[in-house]
């Protein structure tokens, strides 16, 4: 019983052993990435996995341990799967089912024979599949084939046909002559829609009276262009709308300012500043300058400068940088409001 026991054992180590190799020929066939087979090689593929397991079934009769290897053998020379592109299309055939078949009846081949007969069944199967694919796949190029050579057939007979003498001057309408017989047709329907006379003479009237108003109406277009790039445009520059001296905009300052309204405040105390320079002749009369323009106008030697620039500041952050406006900024505007109204500004003579 003691030697039973030992040889179990050892029987036991050597299938964990066996099995440990398999899982590990396994995993590197699965971590490769299976190559593409053309169907050709897929069905040899087919083939050479029936081949050995009726070489296996053959062997078992011989001798038990040349079966399991060639069965391991095949198992560990399985990718994950088999890969095939025909044509255009690509087929991916698992190939687990048959790795546990044959992990199954290597174990004991004598006891698994239905499923021996059902693994060379299964593959039997999928090489007719196969073979079917193979054989639509050459019909189709066959009748691909035909096909491009009647249209070739056809295109020389024709090219011999028109190559002819009688066909020598012959040729296609041009694109004007198709437009010409859109416009016909399209007049002879609205001629059948007013009940007017279709006569030749009629038609060509109709068609170039339509002609010379076209041409007539790109000439007045042309004509009016080449005016209107001539003309000046009239110079609005300097002109002020009235009454709207620095003292208007220095009361609107005020009043903003005592609604508590700062923002509209520091708007009208930056037009005072700008209408009491263009007063003294110091700033050209012109609301379509912005703030910069204005303040690049006046020289920065001259004492105005700063107080414009810093009201120029507080007017663009208010009012085109929508900052809140607060009772301090109001009150450094009227401050330097004070310094331009305190400026010795030279009057014109």
């Amino acid at each position: 019983m003691a030697t039973l026991s030992k040889l179990q054992m050892l029987l036991l180590l050597s299938l964990v052993a066996v099995a440990v190799c398999t899982v590990h020929a396994q995993s590197a066939s699965v971590s490769g990435a299976a190559p593409e087979l053309s169907l050709p090689e897929y069905i040899s593929e087919l083939d050479r996995c029936s081949q050995t397991l009726a070489r296996a079934a053959v062997d078992q009769v011989t001798e038990g341990v040349t079966e399991r290897s060639v069965l391991r053998d095949l198992r560990a020379s399985l990718p994950p799967v088999w890969k095939v592109r025909e044509g255009g299309a690509s087929y991916s055939v698992d190939t687990s089912w048959l790795a546990d078949d044959l992990a199954a009846i290597a174990i004991n081949p004598s006891a698994q024979q239905q499923r021996l007969v059902a693994t060379k069944q299964r593959l039997a199967a999928l090489r007719e599949s196969a073979e079917a694919l193979e054989a639509e796949t050459s019909r189709d190029q066959a009748r691909q084939n035909d096909a491009r050579q009647n249209s070739a057939q056809a295109r020389a007979k024709l090219d011999g046909i028109l190559r002819a003498k009688e066909f020598q001057g012959e040729h296609g309408p041009s694109w004007p002559d198709v437009l010409k017989a859109r416009f016909y047709d399209w007049l002879g329907r609205q001629l059948n829609k007013l009940h007017l006379p279709r006569s030749a003479a009629f038609g060509n009237t109709i068609a170039w009276t339509v002609i010379a108003l076209a041409v007539g109406l790109v000439a007045l277009w042309a004509v009016r262009n080449l005016v209107r790039g001539r003309s000046q445009d009239i110079n609005l520059r300097g002109a002020a709308a009235p009454g709207r001296d620095w003292r208007y905009w220095l009361r609107e300052a005020r009043s903003a300012a005592e609604r508590r309204d700062y923002r509209a405040a520091i708007h009208a105390a930056y037009w005072a500043g700008v209408a009491r320079l263009e007063e003294a002749s110091l700033l050209p009369e012109d609301r379509s300058r912005t703030p910069r323009e204005s303040l690049r106008l006046v020289s920065r030697e001259r004492p105005e400068y700063t107080p414009l620039a810093a009201l120029t500041r507080s007017f663009e952050l208010v009012w085109y940088g929508y900052r809140a406006a607060t009772e301090t900024d109001w009150n450094n505007a009227m401050q330097q409001l004070e310094q331009l109204e305190n400026a010795r500004i030279p009057r014109p003579a």
